[in-house]
């Protein structure tokens, strides 16, 4: 395994991340407290003079890079393992797997990209409300149709006896 080229600091928070326990019941939780923690990372890294692209060149970039792909990964294998219990369900799960992740720490790391603020520019809750609306069961999306189809549903109306 190659050496991170992450500050100490901030690999071992990332190492800690990635180590999260895979058995935690409430995939809702689990999502929440990792997103809440890749920016808790994210923000430590900003304060990082090793990752300030202007006097470290290639080497912070790489290793910003190193960041958002670890954090990346972590947010995935979370998201799929909702999706495999259920609890998550979105339209298009490769996407919420392979993609969702992605937009999320980026958004987190945005001001690295613009060159804007010294962190973070959306706060964690403001993702992880968008990633839940995402991600939520379908029937929960439009409630109200949901149940009324459920009732019809259970109660066989419209169903051909």
């Amino acid at each position: 395994m190659m050496s991170s080229l992450l500050p100490p600091a901030v690999d071992r928070q990332l190492q800690s991340l990635e180590r999260v326990d895979e058995s935690d019941g409430d995939p809702t939780a689990a999502l929440r407290d990792t997103v809440e923690a890749i920016w808790e990372i994210v923000e430590r890294a900003t304060s990082e003079p090793s990752l300030d692209s202007l006097h470290h060149g290639l080497r912070a970039l790489f290793a910003r890079r190193e960041l958002v792909q670890r954090a990346t990964c972590t947010l995935s294998a979370v998201i799929r393992r909702g999706v495999a219990s259920g609890a998550f369900r979105p339209r298009c799960v490769p996407w919420a797997i392979e993609r969702l992740p992605f937009a999320i720490v980026t958004g987190a790391c945005v001001h690295w990209t613009l060159g804007l603020a010294t962190g973070p520019s959306l706060r964690a809750s403001a993702a992880i409300e968008m990633v839940l609306e995402v991600l939520r069961p379908r029937w929960h999306r439009n409630s109200a149709i949901a149940k009324a189809a459920l009732l019809m549903h259970v109660h066989g109306v419209g169903a051909n006896r």
